[in-house]
């Protein structure tokens, strides 16, 4: 009988082992995937593999959420004030030629950016002496002014002085036309009525809502600016000026 006493132990240590093994519970899954496409893993398996996440977020069946992000992209601040002096220099030469001077809007410089959210460029304003006929047919010294329904724009100054006139209304305000026809969103005219005025120099930011006139007054020398657009969402690119 002292013999089977060490066996009765061993027998009943394993039936536990095979019972509490049983009784034992499975480990979790993680939920993944799209609802139409569900898929159970392991917490482990989930935790590590980082690329797997929870809803599908990042998944490669999912559109990326960048596909037209830019380079990492530096520029030099000797680089924006040669830029400005080039761009005073074709002005100037633009403004005496004939046939020249219905806008002061010079574009160039090395900033030209352009993805899905948001654009940035640089363009410089040149002051004119005698009035001209604006785009929608008004006699003045100055550009008209804008309004865009589909996107911010932040200005950063990059050189030379002038005035900002942003907020109140367009006096003979229109759509902005194009060889196509009416932009919608885009209005142009002038002058702005009830505007707050802010002297801008080098340095200095500014940022311009949706649906804010806004009109540049460059001083003699004019000022040039680095602007991005930002695109209020999902606003189609090809009305946004």
């Amino acid at each position: 009988m002292k013999k089977m006493i060490p066996v009765l132990v061993i027998g009943a240590a394993l039936a536990g082992f095979v019972a509490g093994q049983a009784m034992r519970p499975k480990a979790e899954g993680v939920l993944s995937g799209h609802l139409d496409e569900l898929s159970m893993m392991p917490s482990a398996l989930a935790q590590d593999k980082g690329e797997v996440m929870p809803f599908g977020y990042n998944s490669p069946r999912q559109p990326a959420l960048a596909p037209d992000a830019p380079p990492i992209t530096y520029w030099n601040i000797d680089d924006i004030r040669k830029a400005h002096s080039e761009l005073a220099e074709k002005a100037a030469k633009a403004l005496t030629q004939a046939g020249s001077g219905s806008s002061q809007s010079f574009g160039g410089g090395p900033v030209h950016v352009q993805t899905r959210n948001f654009s940035i460029f640089m363009l410089y304003r040149a002051h004119r002496e005698q009035p001209v006929l604006s785009l929608t047919k008004v006699n003045s010294v100055w550009d008209d002014a804008e309004m865009h329904a589909g996107a911010y724009d932040f200005y950063v100054i990059t050189g030379g002085t002038g005035e900002m006139i942003v907020g109140g209304k367009i006096a003979n305000r229109q759509n902005l036309r194009d060889k196509d026809g009416i932009i919608p969103g885009e209005y142009r005219g002038q002058p702005i009525e009830g505007g707050q005025t802010f002297k801008v120099k080098a340095g200095d930011w500014l940022l311009i809502p949706p649906d804010t006139p806004h009109q540049p007054k460059p001083d003699a020398g004019g000022f040039s600016y680095m602007i991005m657009k930002l695109n209020v969402g999902v606003y189609p690119w090809s009305l946004v000026r």
